[in-house]
């Protein structure tokens, strides 16, 4: 997410609201840049300011220009930390609802945390109208950790924006539970799907990349249930050391138990948080494992199920799967090799050179490593 650190005056706790230059005083979720502080204040819930402020008012300071652009949704802590939570011209805006998790999947890129943002994500959604937003997400941690608070926040942008396509990032245990199914599936007026994770075909196998004993089985369950309740629902496979070699395999066990599945997500590792910390034991590179996917492609394609590939660039997969590799990474976390690597060396290329650039999935800004294999098609 864009980030910038200001000089804080007068802010005592979180404040979430608009970005915009304009200072109209009937809209009350506005964060109003300025040169200097106005002298009408009224109804603004900050001002971000380039000198010093110097009263009772909310405000920051920042000593550059802006990153944030007019109807950006920021969050503001009292440190005067400034983070864009919704980008208004993204189409990868998505609402992270907490940091809690009942998994401890070997190389999620989140960092552990225990704090839960769904009133957060509420005020997020006062300031936003939706009407540019295709699709939303809904990610963590793990969403169902706090079910009530989840389907508030559907019905919610059910009665805001309907027919609102929603996309739950989740890890399916909670599932298991018929009773929550039921409820998100009476949510009416908004189109509901599910990314789900399977990581091998085998139980053991699974719940090791998890960190977590029984997770296969309730996830299994999860599936049946949501299926039980004609639920959208994707299986997202993150590739990985352990395996990689497996997907043809887990191709073949959905194909042969879960066929109510509408789409399949190859992905590439993000390397940050957990994946940084576990990075001998799981790495691999995707340039390493590049016929594993063309052939766990072609099995899905030959079981007609929808596949997609995801987080890994053009020049590290092979030819025969171009056409579904995917542009996927999100807006504020992308990034091109173009001027030295992540470790300061500088390279023998530039992405910008690259004649797919434009279709390529491009890299992890975030990941603190990346393939030695990486070069333009010139």
């Amino acid at each position: 997410m864009k980030k910038i650190k200001g000089k804080p005056a007068n802010i005592t706790k979180w404040i979430t609201g608009k970005i915009t230059t304009k200072n109209n005083i009937f809209d009350r979720n506005r964060i109003v840049v300025c040169e200097k502080l106005p002298l009408i204040r009224i109804g603004a819930k900050c001002f971000m300011v380039n000198e010093t402020p110097d009263c009772k008012t909310a405000a920051v300071q920042i000593n550059a220009p802006s990153p944030f652009q007019e109807g950006d949704i920021i969050s503001i802590n009292p440190n005067g930390d400034c983070t864009v939570v919704w980008e208004k011209n993204s189409c990868h805006n998505a609402f992270y609802v907490t940091d809690l998790c009942n998994s401890k999947c070997i190389m999620c890129p989140q960092t552990d945390g225990k704090q839960s943002r769904y009133d957060e994500c509420l005020k997020i959604l006062d300031c936003i109208d939706l009407k540019n937003d295709k699709n939303i997400g809904i990610t963590g941690g793990e969403p169902t950790l706090e079910p009530e608070k989840l389907l508030k926040l559907l019905y919610k942008i059910a009665r805001k924006s309907p027919n609102q396509k929603v996309h739950i990032l989740t890890n399916g245990r909670n599932f298991e539970d018929i009773n929550l199914v039921k409820n998100l599936s009476n949510i009416k007026h908004i189109d509901i799907s599910y990314g789900i994770p399977l990581y091998s075909d085998l139980a053991e196998e699974h719940d090791f990349i998890t960190g977590s004993k029984g997770s296969f089985q309730q996830t299994i369950k999860g599936l049946y249930n949501l299926a039980q309740y004609k639920q959208k629902i994707e299986i997202r496979i993150v590739i990985l050391k352990q395996n990689y070699r497996k997907l043809k395999d887990i191709a073949e066990y959905i194909y042969r138990n879960l066929p109510f599945v509408t789409h399949i997500a190859l992905m590439g590792m993000e390397y940050h948080g957990r994946a940084e910390t576990n990075y001998e034991d799981i790495n691999i590179d995707p340039y390493d494992y590049r016929e594993e996917l063309y052939e766990a492609v072609r099995q899905f394609v030959r079981y007609n199920i929808t596949v997609d590939v995801y987080n890994i660039p053009l020049c590290l997969a092979d030819s025969r799967i171009e056409e579904f590799c995917r542009d996927s990474i999100s807006s504020w976390k992308k990034a091109f090799l173009d001027k030295c690597s992540n470790t300061g060396t500088k390279l023998p290329f530039k992405c910008s050179n690259c004649r797919k650039r434009e279709l390529c999935s491009g890299i992890f800004e975030t990941s603190f490593t990346q393939s030695r294999h990486i070069h333009p098609f010139l």
